[in-house]
Formats: C-alpha cells, sequence, structure tokens
C-alpha cells in the first residue's frame, strides 16, 4: 500500500509538470496555505512574549529550602555588625553610644512625664525613695537614647544627676587594640602598624603571593573554638598522595550546615528568638 501511494505522488508531480494548469492551481494552493500561515499580530506579539520561557536548554527550576525560608524576606540595606558579634560575651556593650547635644534637655522631658512636681532642679531628684518611678524612667531614657543602665550599675543611679552623667559617658564595642588598629587619627608612630585580623592561608587564595601553595603540606587548616570559626574560614588539608589529584580531592566546607558556618550565624545573629537543629538542619521558635 505505501509503494503505491508513493507511486501515486510521483505521477501526480511528472502530469503536474507536462500539464501547465495544474501547475497553477497547485501553485495557487501554496499561496493560500502560505496565507493562512500568516500570524496576525496579537498572535505574533503573544508569541513574542512566550519565547523567553520556552528556550531550549533550560532545565526545570529546581525547588530550594531558601525559596520558603522566613528567614531571608529581608532587606539588602541590612547587614550584621561583626563588631557587635565579636563584643558578645567578650566586652561590656555590644553596641556604640554616643551621647546627643541635647542630652539634658531629652533627660527632664523624661522626667516631667514621669514625676510629677518637678523641681527646677532635676539632678537632685531622689530615685532611692519609688523604685517603681525609678523603673519607669530607666526604661523611658533606655528606649528613647537606645542605651540601657546594666545591671551592675543600677545601685548606683541614686539620683537623676547620676544618670545624667552615666549617659554623658560615650561607649564602644571595640576592643583598644581594635581601636589601635583602626587609628584614623593617625595618632600612632608612623613606624608602627598594627594588623586587626590574623592572615590566614587558605588553598582558595590562588591570587595571593602564595599562589594556594602551603609550605607545610599535610597541616593546619583547622580553627580553633567556636567564635572564631564563625569568623575565620578553615580547610581540609590534603594528606596523601591521592588528595593532591583534582578528580578525588574533597572541597566540601567542613563547617557546612554547623552553628558557625558563616551562613547559619548570619541568619541567627538576625534572629535571637531562633534556635537551630542540628537534625533537621532547621530553625525552631525558642
Amino acid at each position: 500500500m505505501n509503494c503505491s501511494r508513493i507511486c501515486r505522488i510521483r505521477w501526480r508531480n511528472i502530469l503536474s509538470q507536462l500539464r501547465p494548469e495544474q501547475k497553477l492551481s497547485n501553485e495557487k494552493e501554496k499561496v493560500e496555505m502560505d496565507e493562512r500561515m500568516v500570524l496576525s499580530d496579537e498572535a505574533e506579539s503573544m508569541l513574542k512574549k512566550m519565547l523567553p520561557s520556552l528556550k531550549s536548554g533550560d532545565g526545570p527550576k529546581k525547588h530550594s529550602d531558601t525559596e520558603d525560608d522566613e528567614f531571608l524576606d529581608l532587606t539588602s540595606k541590612e547587614k550584621i555588625d561583626m563588631d557587635s558579634i565579636r563584643a558578645r560575651g567578650f566586652l561590656k556593650y555590644r553596641y556604640n553610644y554616643k551621647p546627643p547635644s541635647d542630652l539634658e534637655d531629652q533627660v527632664k522631658e523624661a522626667v516631667n512625664a514621669v514625676f510629677e512636681n518637678v523641681n527646677s532642679d532635676i539632678r537632685s531628684i531622689d530615685l532611692t525613695k519609688n523604685r517603681h518611678l525609678k523603673f519607669q524612667l530607666l526604661d523611658l531614657l533606655g528606649k528613647r537614647l537606645c542605651h540601657v543602665v546594666p545591671n551592675s550599675e543600677l545601685h548606683q543611679m541614686k539620683t537623676v544627676g547620676d544618670l545624667i552623667d552615666f549617659y554623658w559617658r560615650p561607649v564602644q564595642n571595640l576592643t583598644e587594640y581594635a581601636q589601635m588598629a583602626r587609628d584614623n587619627k593617625q595618632t600612632l608612630p608612623k613606624n608602627l602598624h598594627i594588623m586587626e585580623h590574623p592572615f590566614r592561608f587558605h588553598p582558595e587564595d590562588i591570587y595571593s603571593y602564595h599562589g594556594g601553595e602551603t609550605a607545610f603540606p599535610g597541616k593546619g587548616g583547622e580553627v580553633i573554638s567556636l567564635r572564631n570559626k564563625r569568623l575565620y574560614r578553615q580547610f581540609k588539608p590534603k594528606e596523601d598522595w591521592f588528595d593532591f589529584e583534582e578528580d578525588s580531592f574533597d572541597y566540601t566546607r567542613q563547617d557546612e550546615k554547623m552553628p558557625w558556618d558563616p551562613e547559619i550565624a548570619e541568619r541567627m545573629d538576625r534572629y535571637p528568638t531562633k534556635r537551630y537543629n542540628l537534625k533537621t538542619k532547621r530553625f525552631k521558635n525558642t
């Protein structure tokens, strides 16, 4: 059957060449088919909109956990203050505080809002008589000035004058060594150079002066203490001969998905009310 159909088509083509009338009719049919195949303006515009999504070679979209993560709905302007992280559990304050120029006026407004029948000399007001009013005043000033009196100095706040003297003292979350390393006023001697952070070797720093080649093969790479693991990179050194082959060497991070992983630590610092579970690898409300 297939051979007979092919023969008929061939004979039809041969006869159309011999008969010009049939040839003209075939050409008219082709023109009509071409006109039917022409797209309208609306269809052409719709097709152009659909083409970007139909590119060849685009694989299916992979669903990642980060899309549904409630901890990543942050603006790009928000940044982590590394000085605040380093000061945690080490320094007295985790933030910087600079007293405003109108400090006494702000304290006076807070005193008038809490106390009744206030005298002109607010510095002599006794705070030890009524602890409830003292708490209200300290809480109000802490919210307005973004600086709270620590527990170790609460017993020293006996009068409003002591409170004013406390808020006149500036606060920094840097050590004296870090302040010397960041000496912007250039008060240090010219022959003195201070490095704030240590320079650690890492094999991925191929553009450094060592080119990623270590002078102590099979050693190093480990970062001690949880605090430093969140600040500095660590790697697995090449010990055996087969580790030096690029195909067999494992470049996976040693601290991946751990609490001191920079990505996990960044999210933990943003949300102190959340706790990271090592088993489920997710955050939970505390």
